[in-house]
Formats: C-alpha cells, sequence, structure tokens
C-alpha cells in the first residue's frame, strides 16, 4: 500500500484537527520512535535468521536421510517379522515338547 502526497496531506491535516497544533510535533517524534523500533527489531530479526540458517548450511550438515516407497514398505514388514517371531518364541517357551523347556 503506497500513500502518495495527497493522500499524506489529508493525514495530516486530519492529525492536525485531532490533536491540535501544540500536541502534534509530540504525537509526530512518538510515531517516529515507534517506526524507528519497529524497524530496528525487523532488522534485527532478519540478521538472526539468516545467521541460523547459514550456519546449517555452512557446517555441512548432512540432509535427513529418505527412503524411496519400496524401502520404507521393505523395513516395515521386516520389523513385523522380527518383532512376530520374538512373540511366537516366547509363546513357545515351557512346552512339553520344548527341548529348551528342561534344561
Amino acid at each position: 500500500m503506497q500513500l502518495g502526497p495527497a493522500e499524506i496531506l489529508v493525514v495530516l491535516v486530519i492529525a492536525l484537527l485531532v490533536f491540535g497544533p501544540n500536541k502534534l510535533p509530540e504525537v509526530g517524534r512518538q510515531v517516529g520512535r515507534a517506526m524507528r523500533e519497529f524497524r530496528q527489531f525487523q532488522q534485527t530479526m532478519t540478521r538472526d535468521m539468516h545467521e541460523v540458517f547459514s550456519e546449517d548450511a555452512s557446517a555441512g550438515a548432512e540432509p535427513a536421510p529418505t527412503l524411496s516407497p519400496k524401502d520404507a514398505t521393505i523395513e516395515v514388514a521386516s520389523s513385523e517379522v522380527a518383532s512376530s517371531e520374538v512373540t511366537s518364541s516366547d509363546e513357545h517357551a515351557g512346552e512339553p515338547g520344548d527341548p529348551e523347556a528342561h534344561e
């Protein structure tokens, strides 16, 4: 949103009518300070964000490992098989025909 000279003049006239000629300079200073503080805050945040992201890139950080859908399916299936083998061996422990149970 851009303000042209005509819009700025209208805003100043309205401010003059609302605040009066004695208060207008004080209000202008307060608005100027607020805008300066906001710009400083914005610049600080921008600088901090650039530093954080540049540290990640310059530190040689390896990207997170990714799996293709085929590899992910194989890993999930193999982990399910391994967990079912552990469960089934626990269920059979102590049965009368089990040679390990008599030791």
